[in-house]
């Protein structure tokens, strides 16, 4: 798949198939992840990666609109440290880059607010000096993809030239 072809057809995935997504395939998505850019290359993410149930199951209790996480097949939390801005802006340049993969690979991917933050944090592990950024679910997509493009609003009502 191009990337233009990627990134005009992606879309959020919120049923997930009963089916397990291949260790190798896992894997290519954090490496894309761990690939992204950062500002002065700080790389400032670890990921948390969750493949057992019970584990997606209990963390889709920290999130409010989080059920679709306890079907997932696999997810993967982004955790940064500091408040530097740049960081979560990085994070989220990972997280797209593992969606993106994903969609590549046929497997579907929907961020997931914690909204517990702090009970995340405590069910995970994660240590006090971290913040959790976002958390992905991942997994082979139930329903059939729409197509064509996401449903946006028209470039020309968002783009200014030169100025404002």
């Amino acid at each position: 798949m191009d990337a233009l072809n990627c990134i005009f057809t992606k879309r959020e995935t919120r049923a997930f198939q009963d089916k397990q997504v291949p260790e190798e395939d896992i894997l290519k998505i954090l490496e894309a992840g761990r690939l992204a850019g950062s500002a002065k290359n700080r790389q400032p993410w670890d990921f948390i990666l969750l493949t057992n149930r019970e584990k997606l199951e209990g963390l889709s209790r920290f999130g409010n609109h989080a059920e679709h996480l306890a079907k997932a097949s696999f997810a993967v939390v982004i955790a940064i440290k500091g408040d530097y801005f740049q960081d979560s802006f990085d994070a989220g340049r990972a997280a797209q880059n593992m969606m993106l993969a994903a969609h590549a690979l046929g497997i579907g991917s929907c961020p997931v607010t914690l909204h517990d933050e702090a009970g995340a944090k405590g069910f995970l592990g994660v240590p006090e000096d971290r913040r959790i950024q976002v958390c992905i679910a991942f997994g082979y997509p139930a329903e059939t993809r729409r197509k064509g493009r996401v449903k946006r609003k028209p470039l020309e009502e968002i783009l200014h030239r030169n100025r404002w």
